[in-house]
């Protein structure tokens, strides 16, 4: 699992970035919480674009847990697909949904 804190903006989406695609390489899922999240403006969701993006070639999947209002809507409002946990519980099943596209 990846926590993210704080910032997602383009000070921290480079650091962020290489973090979440060395996840992606490595593991057959990656989890990212995002509980204490403060702010995420379009270079920290490129971030999660680029991850998710990153899932195809290596047979993986990248689910968003616990994500703040503020990112909700940004991920509404991308023509881009990400998975977010319905389930809080690491012993529950984990079903999805994804925000985004059409």
């Amino acid at each position: 699992m990846v926590s993210i804190a704080g910032e997602l903006d383009i000070a921290t989406a480079s650091y962020t970035r290489q973090i979440l695609l060395d996840a992606v390489r490595t593991y057959r899922q990656v989890i990212v919480d995002c509980a204490r999240l403060d702010f995420c403006d379009c270079a920290g969701l490129s971030v999660l674009i680029a991850a998710q993006n990153a899932t195809h070639a290596h047979s993986t999947t990248l689910l968003l847990r616990r994500i703040p209002s503020q990112l909700a809507r940004l991920l509404h409002r991308s023509p881009h697909r990400l998975c977010i946990e319905q389930s809080g519980s690491l012993a529950a099943p984990v079903s999805a949904s994804c925000m985004g596209g059409s």
